[in-house]
């Protein structure tokens, strides 16, 4: 993949296809770097992978959702992460472990407590792999490694509309409606050109979600102020993880879905990973 000084250029060029100047520099304002995690000979991989066993602190427990143990879906060696738009974690942070009730995902929308089905625990430098309980199934490890890549918000994200000046909404019935149609097409072009370099697996942390259905922060921000018993802060909100259906890593969110964990800014700098919330998506 190209560097992202030169990935920018080329977002440049493609907005600068369909807008005016000041259009372009402000839609060029939206742009979050991310990382795209992928696999294959050519990448360099370390201590970051999909599936496998986490790396935990001392006697941290493995997480569970009431008696049952949560899959491990990712562990992720912070060390490792190049440019992205996720700030810095507090001192000691050396590795992320993302798990998840994978095969129960329906427990998301009908269980009293949907926040019990998944956790992201960090640990330090001297963290050590844990042997899973006898109950939980392993996943053979796929390390990773990461692809910085340049991202950009859905056009149905309502910051777009406002940055095009479109005050009614994604869905103005308005004549300036012929900006978002612009905005979309780049957007979907520029899509296709990542994936045509780094395939159709979008497994990706930091930047903008993919998402399949409405706007990821969004519906994070109102699902998990219905659950909380004290509501997120308000944002901005940040990409932890999203994780892709694919069949190597055994992984489905229902049909064709995707996986995200997000938390707001402010609780990633003070290392309060309790609050990520957890969002699933299927096309």
């Amino acid at each position: 993949m190209w560097r992202l000084d030169r990935q920018r250029e080329r977002l440049n060029r493609m907005f600068g296809r369909v807008f005016d100047t000041t259009t372009v520099d402000r839609v060029t304002g939206l742009i979050r770097p991310g990382l795209r995690l992928v696999t294959g000979e050519d990448v360099a991989v370390g201590r970051s992978h999909l599936g496998g066993l986490p790396r935990l602190d001392g006697t941290a427990p493995w997480p569970t959702h009431f008696e049952t143990p949560l899959d491990l879906l990712a562990v992720i060696d912070v060390a490792e992460l190049g440019p992205c738009d996720l700030p810095g974690l507090p001192a000691g942070t050396r590795f992320l472990n993302f798990f998840f009730l994978a095969d129960r995902p329906e427990l998301l929308w009908t269980s009293d407590e949907p926040a019990s089905t998944w956790r992201v625990v960090p640990a330090g430098p001297d963290a050590k792999e844990r042997t899973a309980p006898v109950e939980r199934l392993v996943r053979p490890a796929r390390p990773v490694g990461f692809v910085p890549v340049l991202t950009l918000p859905t056009w149905e994200d309502e910051v777009v509309a406002r940055t095009l000046g479109v005050a009614e909404g994604p869905y103005p019935p308005s004549p300036r409606y012929h900006l978002i149609e612009r905005y979309s097409a780049v957007t979907a072009a520029w899509n296709e050109l990542v994936r045509d370099h780094l395939g159709a697996v979008e497994n990706r942390i930091g930047g903008w979600p993919a998402p399949l259905q409405a706007p990821v922060f969004h519906r994070a921000e109102r699902d998990s102020a219905s659950h909380r018993s004290s509501p997120a802060d308000g944002g901005p909100w940040r990409l932890l993880l999203q994780l892709d259906t694919n069949d190597d890593s055994g992984w489905s969110w229902g049909d064709g879905g995707r996986l995200y964990f997000v938390i707001t800014e402010s609780r990633l700098r003070a290392g309060e990973l309790t609050a990520a919330w957890l969002e699933l998506q299927s096309s």
